[in-house]
């Protein structure tokens, strides 16, 4: 009865059980996606969408963790051809798994950065997008490099231990990664910092939705 009676007692279980709630969904949908993947049964939708609002909403989401660990956050972009047809959601959750960790193994105060680049993509009608996720946090070894994108892995860091996980993050991003016919590669060392580069292909839009954007901003 004495805890119905004090607010904000009642307002901190709440929230650590939004908290719980929402990790716990995190698990279970890492866990489903990953048995998609293993079985075959992933497809990549294919719509017209924006580069540039994928980015923006990137930025929003991931904006709300770093500015709670006081990190600094900076996104960098340099793209021509904004509309592209592929899988939105998809190339968002690429990202954010990247951005997470990114957040989840950089200590108070670090620096995370997104950069978004065009590059040639040598093939009329598809464009080529090279996304960099670096951060100043705790780094990996070369030995856990190795085996970074093996489902379940986690590396024997007592830093690493105390941030909930399942070690199936970066085993999904690879695989999505690839089925947009791309590539991921990491840069990493002990306590200086973590860069992944992540380059994927996706087919411009159609000439008739050149006005897409136009359309979208009324």
């Amino acid at each position: 009865q004495a805890n119905l009676e004090c607010p904000d007692k009642i307002q901190d279980c709440l929230n650590k059980i939004n908290t719980s709630s929402r990790h716990l969904l995190s698990l279970i949908n890492e866990v489903l996606d990953m048995s998609k993947i293993e079985s075959g049964n992933v497809s990549l939708s294919e719509s017209t969408f924006l580069i540039s609002d994928t980015l923006d909403t990137v930025a929003q989401i991931i904006r709300t963790d770093t500015e709670s660990k006081g990190q600094q956050f900076v996104l960098h972009t340099s793209i021509q051809k904004d509309a592209v047809q592929g899988d939105s959601m998809r190339v968002q959750q690429i990202l954010l798994n990247l951005l997470s960790n990114a957040v989840k193994y950089t200590p108070n105060e670090g620096r995370i950065l997104l950069k978004a680049e065009e590059k040639p993509s040598g093939h009329s009608g598809v464009s080529c997008f090279e996304f960099t996720v670096e951060d100043n946090g705790i780094g990996m070894s070369p030995e856990f490099q190795q085996k970074l994108f093996t489902p379940f892995e986690r590396a024997e860091d007592c830093r690493v231990s105390q941030v909930q996980g399942t070690g199936l993050g970066l085993a999904i991003t690879q695989n999505l990664v690839q089925m947009m016919n791309g590539t991921i590669q990491v840069e990493s060392c002990l306590d200086q910092g973590t860069r992944f580069r992540v380059t994927i292909f996706l087919k411009q839009a159609e000439q008739e939705n050149t006005d897409f954007r136009s359309e979208k901003e009324k």
